[in-house]
């Protein structure tokens, strides 16, 4: 007696179950998006209440009170007229500013980066466990819900790259003194992605401003929009449009290349003496979406749905077990690697104690966006 091949699931059924893990995913990475960008902002707040505390007055009057230390005769004059000149705190305000709240700030910005990492590390956990989910049931790259998927992560990527702060920059000028080097931080920027459009804007650099708006804010919400309709809509000569559509404005997108300028000015004041810049987890999701973006146009334009053909070739193979094991291994291996990664880097060194750097010139990534190694 033969066995019968196991049939497959109804459209109706298969679509439900895509409709139920697409509301379960939007549902949890908009908590996991939300919390994420406020820990970001909220270890941002900070590391600017740090660059405030290096501030000129309190290194000033630690400079001030060296002095004293090393030549007590002149200091007698110099002291007090030298402070009310340039309205300097008391060495022991200055003490408890860079010995007390320092500290407390750089203890705070381990504990924000830490809740961010968590959540971040959540996030993507998720969005891969719902796209290998979604492939499992379409199995297919080129499939309705597939590209739907990719498109709802690439666009949850865009968020939080835009709304999260995307770099830190701070200017150190260090002046050499008989009694030791005088260093501060002179002015400091934490800025995001969508911050900086609209800095642009504001400022009255509308060109510039508008460009970037337009071709990395607008193309990109277009992309995704239309991604979406073609995903849902039945009608084949508008889901061609929309492909022909989508293919044509691709090479206009400039998200990519703005994010390679961004990376570019971050590591050309890495070489500049007093100037110091990190990347910050904005511009890593930024990243993130240009990758899936760019991928999705490219399933997208070989789809059915899009040229009213069948895909042939790689694009049309089906999955097979195989293929939906691998997908699930890679899964598990990114959660096991993330979740080790996190907790060794977020968990375990946030319990070291903290000592602030010496002066504003040493201060760097391990201080303002990854707690310090061992």
């Amino acid at each position: 007696m033969t066995k019968r091949r196991a049939s497959p699931a109804p459209p109706l059924s298969r679509n439900i179950i895509l409709a139920v893990l697409a509301v379960a995913y939007l549902a949890t990475a908009s908590l996991a998006a939300f919390k994420l960008i406020q820990s970001a902002e909220h270890s941002t707040q900070s590391i600017e209440k740090i660059f405030e505390l290096y501030s000129l007055k309190n290194e000033g009057s630690q400079a001030l009170e060296r002095y004293n230390h090393e030549h007590p005769f002149l200091g007698m004059f110099i002291n007090s007229p030298a402070r009310q000149e340039m309205e300097l705190p008391s060495a022991a305000e200055s003490n408890e500013a860079l010995h007390s709240e320092l500290p407390h700030d750089l203890r705070l910005v381990r504990e924000q980066s830490r809740v961010a990492a968590w959540w971040s590390e959540f996030l993507l956990c998720a969005s891969v466990l719902y796209v290998v989910l979604v492939l499992t049931v379409e199995r297919s790259l080129t499939a309705r819900g597939t590209l739907f998927s990719l498109t709802a992560v690439s666009l949850v990527c865009f968020i939080v790259g835009i709304l999260a702060p995307a770099m830190v920059i701070w200017t150190v000028p260090n002046i050499p003194m008989a009694t030791g080097n005088l260093s501060f931080i002179i002015q400091h920027q934490v800025r995001g992605i969508a911050a900086i459009i609209w800095e642009l804007l504001t400022g009255g650099h509308y060109i510039i401003g508008g460009f970037l708006l337009l071709f990395s804010i607008c193309t990109p919400l277009t992309k995704a929009s239309l991604t979406f309709f073609v995903t849902v809509s039945r009608n084949k000569q508008w889901n061609y449009r929309a492909g022909e559509f989508l293919h044509t404005i691709g090479k206009w997108s400039m998200a990519d290349v703005f994010v390679a300028a961004v990376l570019l000015a971050l590591y050309a004041l890495k070489f500049q003496q007093a100037t110091k810049s990190i990347p910050c987890v904005g511009l890593y999701y930024f990243i993130g979406y240009c990758m899936l973006s760019m991928s999705t146009t490219e399933l997208l334009v070989h789809s059915e749905e899009a040229t009213g053909q069948k895909a042939g070739g790689l694009w049309g193979r089906r999955l097979g077990v195989w293929s939906i094991g691998a997908a699930f291994a890679a899964f598990l291996v990114f959660a096991g690697t993330s979740s080790v990664y996190t907790y060794e880097q977020y968990t375990v060194n946030v319990k070291q104690t903290i000592k602030a750097p010496e002066s504003p010139t040493k201060l760097d990534n391990s201080h303002l966006v990854l707690p310090a190694h061992k």
